[in-house]
C-alpha cells in the first residue's frame, strides 16, 4: 500500500477557503474548537481524503505520528482501511498484516469483551509485554513507543480499531492526551462508520469466501505432542504474559509454570522465549492468509 504525504489542504479540490494547512495541536478541548477541519472530515466521507482529514482533525487535539484504521473480526484476519506511518521498509504488512495482528492486545481485547472504548496500550498490555518478542521485534521495528488505541463496536463479530501511535521521536502520551482523544471518540466513531459502511457491506458479502483467523493456541503447535496446558502457556506467553501473570490467570503456583515451560520448550525443541516467537511467526508465514486490504 502507498502512501501519500499530502494533505487534504494539498488535494481538496479548488476552494481557497478550505486550502490551508492543519493547525498545531491544540493544549486544551480539541479539534471541535476547529470548525474547518471538521467541515472538512464530513465533506470527505467516502472519499479518497478522509483519513487525511481524519488525521489533521486529530492532530488538532493531539499530537500522532502513526495512524492505523482496520477492522477485528472473531472469526477472520482484520480487514485494513488505512496505514498512515513513516516507516519504511513496511513492518505492518510484512509481519502484522501476515498473522502476528494475533498477539496485538487491542485485537485479544476485542476478542475477549467485543466492548468499545479508548484506551492507552499499557491500560490493557500483559506485565511483561514491553519485554515480549511481538514488543521487541514488531514495536521497536516500527519505532512505536506508545499508543492510543479507539475500538468502535460494528456487530457482534466485527470492531472497528483506530490505533494512533506515536514514535521514539516523540514523548510517551499522557492522561490528558487520553482525555481529549476520549472527548472526541463519540464524534471519531460516528463519521468512521459512515465512511466505512459500504466497504463493510462488502467485506460481509464475501464472508464465505475469507479465511480463517489463525489461532494462536491449538493447532501450529499440534505437530509437537504438546498438552492443552502447555499450548495454553505457550499462547500466554507470547502475548507478553510473565511466569507470575500466567499464573494468577490459569491459578497455578509459578514453578508450575515453569514446569510447563520447560516441557513445552523440550518438545519443541528451543530454548528461549525468542525462538518459540520465531516458531510461532514462522508458522503464520507459511500457513497464514495476509490481511485483507481496502482500497482508501
Amino acid at each position: 500500500m502507498t502512501r501519500s504525504n499530502c494533505t487534504v489542504a494539498d488535494t481538496w479540490p479548488d476552494n481557497p477557503a478550505r486550502q490551508t494547512q492543519a493547525p498545531e495541536p491544540a493544549s486544551g478541548a480539541p479539534g471541535l474548537s476547529e470548525p474547518m477541519l471538521l467541515a472538512r472530515l464530513v465533506d470527505s466521507i467516502e472519499t479518497e481524503y478522509f483519513f487525511a482529514a481524519l488525521r489533521d482533525f486529530i492532530n488538532a487535539s493531539v499530537a500522532i505520528d502513526n495512524c492505523v484504521a482496520l477492522v477485528f473480526a472473531v472469526d477472520k484476519p482484520p480487514l485494513i482501511l488505512h496505514q498512515w506511518s513513516p516507516q519504511e521498509p513496511n513492518y505492518f504488512q510484512m509481519l502484522y498484516c501476515q498473522g502476528a495482528y494475533v498477539l496485538d492486545p487491542f485485537y485479544r481485547l476485542c476478542l475477549e469483551q467485543h466492548g468499545g472504548g479508548a484506551f492507552l496500550l499499557d491500560e490493557i498490555a500483559p506485565d511483561s509485554f514491553n519485554e515480549s518478542d511481538f514488543y521487541q521485534t514488531y514495536y521497536r521495528k516500527v519505532q512505536m513507543i506508545d499508543e492510543i488505541g479507539l475500538l468502535f463496536p460494528v456487530d457482534g463479530k466485527r470492531v472497528i480499531h483506530l490505533s494512533l501511535g506515536r514514535r521514539a521521536k516523540s514523548e510517551h502520551y499522557t492522561p490528558a492526551d487520553a482525555g481529549r482523544i476520549r472527548h472526541i471518540a463519540p464524534l471519531l466513531e460516528s463519521l468512521l462508520k459512515r465512511h466505512v459502511r459500504s466497504r463493510l457491506e462488502q467485506w460481509a458479502a464475501g464472508e464465505a469466501s475469507q479465511p480463517a483467523a489463525l489461532p494462536i493456541t491449538g493447532r501450529w503447535l499440534a505437530a509437537y505432542n504438546v498438552t492443552s496446558r502447555e499450548a495454553e502457556i505457550a499462547a500466554m506467553v507470547l502475548r507478553g504474559h510473565s511466569n507470575t501473570s500466567i499464573g494468577l490467570t490459569l491459578n497455578i503456583s509459578i514453578e508450575t509454570v515453569k514446569v510447563h515451560r520447560r516441557n513445552l520448550y523440550g518438545k519443541v525443541r528451543i530454548s528461549s522465549q525468542a525462538e518459540l516467537f520465531l516458531l510461532f511467526i514462522n508458522h503464520i508465514l507459511d500457513a497464514g492468509e495476509p490481511a485483507m486490504q481496502a482500497v482508501h
